[in-house]
C-alpha cells in the first residue's frame, strides 16, 4: 500500500480484481433477487394453496439473501483490505459498511418479523390475515433497498 500516490486508485492486481467480481456478483444477486418478492407476495397470498408455494419459494429467497448479503459484506471487507486498508479507506467505505450492517438488522428485525406473521397465517389457512401482512414485508424490504441503493452510491463518491 506504500505505493499508492494521494488521490489516485492502487494497481489492480489478480487476485484484487477476482475480488471485484465476486463482490459485484454477490451485490447483485444481493440486490436482485428481491425485486420480483413484493409482487409475488401481494399475489401469492390470495389463495392457501399459492400461499403454500410462497412459503417454499420464500425459503430459497432467503437463503439466497443471506448467503448473497454475507458474501457481499465479505468481499467488501476483503477489497478495502487488499486495496487501501481498513484504517486508510475513505469516509464513504465506512458509511457503506454501516448502512449494509443497517439493511442485515433490518431484514432480521422487521423484514423477519412480518414474514413470520405472513408464513403463520399461511399455515394456519387465514387468508385475510396473510394479506394483512403484506403491507409491513413489502415496507421492509422497500427500506432494504433503498438502503442497499445508498451503498452502492457510496462506492461513487
Amino acid at each position: 500500500m506504500d505505493d499508492v500516490v494521494a488521490g489516485a486508485l492502487p494497481q489492480f492486481q489478480p487476485m484484487t480484481e477476482t475480488v471485484v467480481i465476486l463482490h459485484v456478483v454477490f451485490a447483485s444477486a444481493w440486490f436482485g433477487h428481491k425485486l420480483l418478492i413484493p409482487r409475488d407476495v401481494r399475489v401469492s397470498v390470495r389463495t392457501i394453496e399459492s400461499g403454500q408455494l410462497l412459503v417454499d419459494r420464500m425459503q430459497r429467497a432467503q437463503r439466497l439473501g443471506i448467503l448473497s448479503g454475507v458474501g457481499t459484506l465479505a468481499t467488501g471487507v476483503w477489497l478495502t483490505y487488499l486495496t487501501t486498508g481498513f484504517f486508510d479507506a475513505p469516509l464513504p467505505i465506512y458509511v457503506a459498511l454501516g448502512v449494509v450492517i443497517l439493511m442485515f438488522v433490518v431484514g432480521a428485525t422487521a423484514g423477519r418479523t412480518s414474514w413470520n406473521r405472513i408464513r403463520d397465517a399461511i399455515a394456519s389457512n387465514d387468508v385475510p390475515g396473510a394479506a394483512g401482512g403484506v403491507a409491513a414485508f413489502n415496507r421492509a424490504l422497500n427500506l432494504e433497498s433503498l438502503l442497499w441503493i445508498l451503498a452502492l452510491t457510496m462506492m461513487f463518491l
